[in-house]
């Protein structure tokens, strides 16, 4: 696959996990979705920032949608490509590569291998709502919530805006860190992950992964679409239903705004 002169990963799951899983150089990865790929066409040092990770995977099934057609096949025999021949596409294009996945796989993996991880959050700065009361609250006993759900995993929990990137990077090398996920929201992941690997020697055996949300769905805070939405690439639809008001924009983007940007980067 590739979008906006990116390229995108093509290849089986099992093989990426197996090829990240025990680095031996600093790896830098990036999982863009169609709201990725929006913004950074708008956004020309996104899509640098873009350009600089070790590599970029697929995160959803609307990038089948934006390859078919790339390749002049029309916006809705697509759809209906991604939904109903799957397994053909999968065999051309790859595996979907999430971040929800990997952060879910790494994470287990790095408890059976006792591995150390460091997160990258927000500091929930002003309590508005519930929701926000909520992420306060796990931020505060995230770690220990993690190391009980991945026994053996050691966990350190950095907010990114308390300390300076080589101060991080001095972390990760005194601690032995070999995954650093990322949650700080789009462009602003990519960013500081950028900075801060760039302290690190290249020889570093470090796995940094912009994740967004998704040890808020491993813990709970959001709820993750049930598995026949995934498997149908409707997660967008379930989040729309749950959170019209809160999803409807973001979905929009991936929905409308990405095959528009598709079609007129293709002429």
């Amino acid at each position: 696959m590739q979008f906006l002169w990116l390229y995108i990963y093509n290849g089986w799951y099992s093989d990426f996990f197996d090829l990240i899983k025990n680095p031996t150089t600093k790896i830098l990865l990036f999982t863009p979705n169609p709201e990725i790929l929006v913004r950074a066409n708008r956004d020309t040092e996104f899509l640098e920032l873009l350009k600089k990770a070790t590599y970029n995977t697929p995160d959803a099934n609307w990038l089948y949608v934006g390859s078919l057609m790339q390749e002049g096949i029309g916006f809705f025999r697509a759809c209906f490509m991604t939904l109903f021949a799957k397994k053909k596409l999968r065999a051309y294009y790859g595996d979907l590569i999430k971040g929800s996945d990997l952060t879910r796989d790494l994470l287990s993996y790095a408890s059976k291998t006792k591995k150390n991880i460091l997160i990258l959050d927000n500091r929930v700065q002003n309590i508005v709502s519930e929701f926000d009361q909520k992420k306060s609250n796990l931020q505060q006993h995230l770690g220990s919530l993690l190391e009980e759900k991945y026994p053996w995993l050691t966990v350190q929990v950095v907010y990114a805006w308390d300390i300076s990137s080589d101060g991080i990077a001095h972390l990760i090398e005194l601690q032995d860190i070999s995954y650093v996920f990322s949650c700080l929201g789009m462009k602003k992941q990519e960013k500081k992950l950028i900075e801060i690997f760039s302290y690190l020697p290249l020889d570093t055996r470090v796995v940094g992964l912009g994740v967004g949300a998704s040890i808020d769905f491993l813990l709970w805070l959001q709820k993750r679409a049930p598995l026949i939405f995934q498997s149908l690439g409707l997660e967008w639809f379930y989040r729309l239903i749950l959170e019209p008001q809160k999803r409807w924009r973001r979905i929009y983007t991936a929905v409308v705004e990405f095959p528009r940007m598709i079609r007129n980067t293709s002429k």
